[in-house]
């Protein structure tokens, strides 16, 4: 058997608990070889997740989420263009910074959830942008609803990464002008 065939099997080994409208959502994760967390909870899909601020991806149930940023036009606002939208069936989730360490989750432009998270996930070697972050979340929602807003914030954090970033990106936008 050649050894470009062999599967290569991960186990995550470090867990985390997360309270959700359902009971306790179990996080999986491990940060080698490659950072990849399993998002599950009673009565939930299983969500896989390859948390990354810029190119982090979402499987449900072994389908591929199509995520995108919000708009990169030259005129949109910076916490627009931190805008993260998967799209589920008919369903659009949108997770939208509206702060430092903080975010909002819409499903269908309808509010779902209010993420709080904490400083030291903008730290410089921090691969799990929001495996500290805590969900309040609204009434009414379903299993797919919570799963998949759960895995937004693990791949992409809570909140937009700070003022001294936006003040680079800003020097950045007026140095190209």
């Amino acid at each position: 058997m050649s050894i470009f065939s062999k599967r290569i099997t991960v186990r995550l080994s470090q867990h985390r608990t997360a309270d959700s409208p359902f009971g306790p959502i179990r996080i999986s994760y491990d940060r080698r070889p490659s950072v990849i967390a399993l998002v599950q909870g009673p009565g939930m899909p299983t969500v896989t997740v390859r948390p990354d601020r810029e190119h982090g991806w979402i499987k449900v149930d072994g389908q591929v989420v199509p995520t995108r940023r919000g708009s990169d036009s030259r005129w949109a606002l910076r916490r627009r263009t931190r805008t993260r939208t998967a799209v589920v069936g008919e369903r659009t989730y949108e997770l939208r910074p509206t702060g430092l360490c903080r975010a909002r989750l819409l499903r269908n432009g309808t509010p779902i959830a209010e993420a709080h998270g904490a400083l030291s996930s903008y730290g410089l070697f921090r691969t799990i942008p929001g495996i500290d972050a805590r969900l309040i979340w609204s009434p009414g929602l379903d299993p797919y609803d919570v799963a998949i807003g759960q895995a937004m914030v693990v791949a992409f954090g809570a909140g937009a990464p700070g003022a001294l970033a936006s003040l680079v990106a800003l020097g950045f936008d007026l140095a190209g002008s």
